[in-house]
């Protein structure tokens, strides 16, 4: 069976093909979260990913094509971009999901579990012992989104703003955020605040992590709110009762975040799933299963 998955995060890409169940080559290109008038974009830059692996194994068109997209969460925006994949004609069906219900996949290959993702937003995605699934937290970065990058990067801004204007204490964010920012001075962080996409300002979000490890105590106290905003999505979703698994860029292994939340989460005796976790790996689980 002929598999193409496809992880589509805010910031970039990744499409696999799989061949009963082994993985045979991957490309990797820009992402973007899907949108309302954005599906035949979002379906052509995955279809220019997609075929020259098919090519390269000398197939035509996937058995199926299983797309996790940011974004997708909505009937009305998954439907879209399901009609667009299909008037690409690369795989005789299409599934799209969520990015992170590809991931929760890959997780637990298809058993009970909490995944916790971490990286530009933030979102619990649970599969319980019954078979449902529910999700705690994705609500984006101006309703919730507590404890990712984006929102490390927003606390970060408003502690460099309160330090500017005498109304919080002392940090290093202030030189921290300018040259991750590539800018000069307050002024010039701010003007760059005004018109920085929430890519941008989520690129802030490991260096909030890097100035508290580095000592700054006004960083350390972000950091620390934003571990206990994820520990708290986390055991809102049923952890302790099932295992979780941690994946995104601020949890993945070796990724910033990764060791504050595993200790904190083994400080509540929650059971938790260590290796790493490929969300694309969870395109074969849901071709078999659908």
């Amino acid at each position: 069976m002929n598999v193409l998955g496809a992880d589509v995060g805010g910031t970039s890409a990744r499409v696999v093909h799989y061949q009963d169940g082994h993985e045979r080559s991957r490309a990797e290109g820009p992402g973007g979260a899907m949108r309302i008038g954005r599906g035949q974009a979002l379906a052509a830059a995955l279809a220019d990913l997609a075929r020259p692996l098919l090519a390269r194994a000398g197939v035509v068109r996937a058995d199926a094509f299983v797309v996790g997209a940011s974004g997708a969460g909505r009937e009305a925006e998954r439907t879209e971009l399901h009609a667009a994949l299909e008037t690409q004609r690369i795989a005789w069906r299409v599934i799209v999901t969520t990015d992170a219900d590809l991931a929760r996949a890959a997780a637990f290959a298809g058993e009970p579990g909490v995944l916790l993702i971490a990286g530009t937003g933030s979102i619990a995605i649970v599969r319980d012992v019954d078979g449902t699934t529910r999700r705690v937290g994705g609500l984006g970065w101006r309703m919730g989104d507590q404890g990712s990058a984006h929102w490390l990067g927003v606390q970060g801004l408003i502690a460099v703003g309160a330090m500017h204007d005498q109304l919080g204490p002392p940090t290093h964010l202030t030189e921290a955020l300018c040259a991750k920012a590539g800018v000069s001075g307050i002024g010039g962080l701010v003007r760059w605040s005004t018109t920085a996409t929430p890519a941008e300002v989520a690129a802030l979000g490991p260096a909030v992590v890097a100035c508290a490890e580095a000592g700054d105590a006004v960083a350390e106290g972000i950091v620390a709110a934003g571990v206990a905003w994820l520990v708290r999505l986390a055991e809102s979703a049923g952890a302790g009762r099932l295992p979780v698994a941690l994946s995104g860029g601020l949890l993945a292994s070796g990724r910033p975040l990764r060791d504050r939340v595993c200790n904190a989460l083994a400080a509540r005796s929650i059971k938790m799933e260590m290796h790493p976790i490929d969300p694309c790996r969870g395109a074969p689980v849901l071709a078999r299963g659908s």
